[in-house]
């Protein structure tokens, strides 16, 4: 077989020779369509590729690309039935294709739960509300040292929050705020949102609160897309809420400020038999409902965030195809084939659904637990730089 080891001098001047045949753009446009998996072995391969693959421009590149060409993601979510305390993670593409055989990586986090996610990370709260932040990428297992984020015990359950990424000033923030504050009227709680920035030396701010009421439906889990983060609320001050509309609250992250914006339909809460729900779908806001007027889940898509008009039905699905009748879907990822991996968050499980024969094809059991789930696409980001802490591996 001859001499192949990877330090062979054959083999290293092997290296040298195809470094030397093709261009540094040619080598770097390959090395960014490439996996993580693939990218972290790589980088023994020579000097100048361990160097372009560590650098955080080709990291944030390479997360740009991964995200536009929708790369199968991970599915992220907290182990924390008593028994362990565990961050999990596994390929959104192999609970489609191996379903009983996914392999599942985990990670310890004592006391710790997920907030959000961006470019591949995850933002990780410990206590209630929020004592300490963490920033952790499950891709290349690195986690940041924790920071501390003291914020008021006033809101009580009504505490919403959201993780999510300034492209202009190259900073993630953390975003706390209280549904009821719009009520509060001789609270400190009144005066604002908490907007925390993550750095070397991390800082709080505080924004102020929206003018029109509103109350966080499920679980107060922000939406990242396009710089904005964005919750599904209703206005909690009318005496009759069966009568109220739903519509979104968003945050822009550049200019920390809150806004809100329409829904593809005009639903009212007597026309629900489960809380509708916000999620991502292909980098757009996504808005599925089941209504009993229509027999059908539905879901709707916003090509263009924030114009209402761009609002599209993507697809609609029967119930009866579906688990049961009382159903809260939100689509985690489709694969080539038209596999919808799906949470329906009505009884906390993850199902398989084909799109094109309309059938269900396997459902993924109950959880014992409430669970929280997150798509985080692989990513090399690394947590220490917006810490400018060492990282902890």
């Amino acid at each position: 077989m001859g001499n192949r080891h990877p330090n062979s001098p054959m083999m290293r001047m092997k290296r040298h020779e195809y470094e030397d045949e093709l261009p540094e753009e040619v080598i770097r446009e390959i090395l960014l369509r490439l996996s993580v998996r693939v990218l972290l072995r790589l980088r023994s391969v020579c000097r100048s590729w361990n160097s372009l693959i560590c650098s955080h421009e080709f990291a944030m590149i390479h997360v740009q690309h991964s995200t536009l060409t929708q790369r199968p993601p991970l599915l992220c979510w907290e182990e924390g039935s008593g028994r362990k305390d565990d961050i999990m993670h596994c390929s959104s593409q192999s609970l489609i294709l191996y379903r009983q055989q996914t392999t599942f990586v985990s990670y310890p986090a004592p006391g710790k739960f997920i907030r959000g996610s961006c470019n591949g990370l995850l933002c990780l709260s410990q206590g209630f509300p929020y004592k300490t932040l963490t920033l952790f990428n499950p891709s290349i297992r690195s986690v940041s040292p924790s920071v501390p984020f003291g914020c008021s015990h006033e809101c009580g359950n009504f505490v919403y929050g959201g993780f999510g990424y300034d492209i202009l000033h190259d900073q993630y923030k953390f975003v706390m705020g209280c549904g009821a504050s719009s009520l509060i009227t001789d609270s400190k709680v009144r005066s604002g949102a908490v907007v925390f920035t993550f750095g070397a030396n991390p800082c709080w701010k505080t924004v102020d609160h929206p003018v029109f009421p509103y109350h966080v439906a499920d679980n107060g889990y922000g939406i990242f897309v396009s710089g904005t983060l964005n919750w599904l609320v209703y206005d909690s001050t009318s005496t009759r809420n069966y009568k109220t509309e739903w519509f979104v609250l968003t945050f822009d992250l550049k200019t920390e400020s809150f806004g809100r914006m329409c829904l593809p339909i005009v639903s009212r809460c007597s026309d629900y038999t489960q809380v509708p729900q916000l999620s991502l779908h292909n980098n757009c806001l996504c808005y599925s409902v089941y209504t009993t007027c229509t027999l059908f889940c539905t879901f709707w898509i916003m090509k263009e965030h924030g114009v209402k008009e761009s609002w599209i039905k993507w697809l609609a699905i029967p119930f009866t195809t579906l688990i049961s009748p009382y159903v809260s879907v939100a689509p985690l990822y489709v694969s080539e084939d038209h596999n919808l991996l799906a949470l329906d968050k009505s009884n906390d499980s993850l199902f398989v659904y084909n799109l094109r024969q309309n059938t269900l094809l396997y459902l993924y059991g109950y959880f014992p637990y409430r669970m929280s789930f997150f798509l985080c696409h692989e990513s090399l980001v690394s947590p220490s730089h917006y810490c400018g802490l060492k990282t902890i591996d």
